[in-house]
């Protein structure tokens, strides 16, 4: 049976669409791989991202001469950098159990030598990466040396990597909430208050912003049901991250000369979370203290070649943010009677005490815990 002439013609251009079509998926597949290859090609494997890090770290002064050190950053690159969702305060650590590491299921670094059921008195200490103890074992950071200082009481560490003093402050309302009072409350903030700010060029802020915003903004636009999945299919695809990479989102770094109400927003905002604090404490009958935690760029002494190195690898602006926002709390720490200035602790140390530019080695940790100590100590015994 012969075909129509209309059969005929549609069964030409149905080919010739059939040949595009292929075409464009061949095109389309060449491109994806080319993309592809580019990308991985600019990215370094994660494996070695971590080894480079842990190299750097181990070539430190203070760590170089440490027989546990490999195996202490072999484990913190394990337990760091994971995050479970709690309201509010956005992140928590997940629970670890190493040997130098010790996390439980309510995000608490452990304090070695703390019993809460042994003692009448707790302290619960607040902070960031700082009194979480970035960088040492749990026998190194500050909480455990506060707890070694205090055998009359337990310290619970409530310190959480990146949390800047606002968290600090919902951390402990959500602890007084569950009714869980304690006895003294220490706040040990300040760095991550204006590294956070100089970030994303807000007072206020919180780290990771620029990852937090679109993923919550994301789901909320589409009716709570997360992104569509044509939409995950388009954006997990090589050409678009190839094409997208130079447009997405990333740090806002406040460079100066700073904005005064700038400067003025990330002061007030720190010293009125303590104002905040200590309202709770005169409510619930706790003692409150704040301590501003010492930062590199803020040293009275000259840095040494490895602290000269700290330096450089800030950020550009964040040590000029430092220097415009911490004479402003330091000021404040001479008429509140809740805030103590250990931004000059270290200096004269005759020990490494910095790995970073705010981060402490166990020795560091021990000066400012014992400058702690000298304030807590007679008001506890009292």
């Amino acid at each position: 049976m012969r075909l129509s002439a209309a059969a005929r013609r549609f069964g030409a251009v149905y080919r010739t669409l059939a040949v595009i079509v292929l075409n464009t998926l061949l095109l389309l597949l060449l491109v994806e791989g080319a993309a592809a290859l580019v990308l991985a090609g600019r990215e370094i494997p994660r494996e070695e991202q971590v080894q480079a890090f842990k190299d750097k770290m181990l070539r430190l002064e203070y760590y170089y001469g440490q027989d546990w050190s490999k195996a202490y950053w072999d484990e913190h690159m394990q337990a760091v950098d994971h995050w479970a969702y709690r309201p509010y305060r956005l992140w928590q650590t997940r629970p670890f159990n190493g040997q130098f590491i010790n996390v439980d299921e309510l995000g608490r670094r452990a304090t070695p030598g703390s019993d809460c059921a042994a003692q009448d008195r707790r302290v619960f200490a607040f902070g960031g990466s700082t009194m979480w103890g970035y960088g040492v074992p749990d026998w190194g950071t500050i909480p455990a040396y506060l707890q070694a200082g205090l055998d009359d009481a337990c310290v619970v560490s409530y310190g959480e990597m990146g949390f800047n003093s606002t968290q600090s402050l919902i951390r402990l309302i959500e602890r007084l909430q569950a009714g869980d009072v304690p006895d003294v409350v220490i706040f040990y903030d300040g760095s991550n208050d204006v590294t956070a700010a100089h970030r994303s060029s807000r007072p206020g802020a919180h780290f990771s912003e620029e990852a937090v915003a679109p993923a919550v903004e994301n789901a909320l636009n589409a009716g709570g049901a997360g992104v569509s999945p044509l939409r995950a299919l388009v954006t997990n695809t090589a050409i678009y991250r190839l094409l997208a990479g130079a447009a997405q989102a990333g740090p806002d770094w406040a460079l100066p000369p700073f904005a005064p109400g700038f400067v003025d927003g990330v002061a007030d905002t720190y010293l009125n979370n303590l104002r905040a604090a200590s309202a709770l404490a005169r409510e619930y009958g706790f003692a409150f203290y704040a301590f501003l935690q010492p930062v590199l760029p803020l040293a009275g002494e000259p840095a040494n070649a490895e602290q000269q190195m700290f330096l450089w690898d800030m950020p550009g602006g964040l040590p000029e943010l430092f220097r415009a926002v911490y004479p402003r709390w330091m000021a404040a720490a001479e008429s509140l009677p809740y805030l103590y200035n250990l931004s000059d602790v270290l200096d004269g140390q005759p020990y490494p005490v910095w790995i970073d530019f705010n981060h402490l080695t166990p020795w560091g940790n021990l000066a400012v815990a014992d400058a702690m100590l000298k304030v807590i100590r007679p008001a506890m015994s009292g």
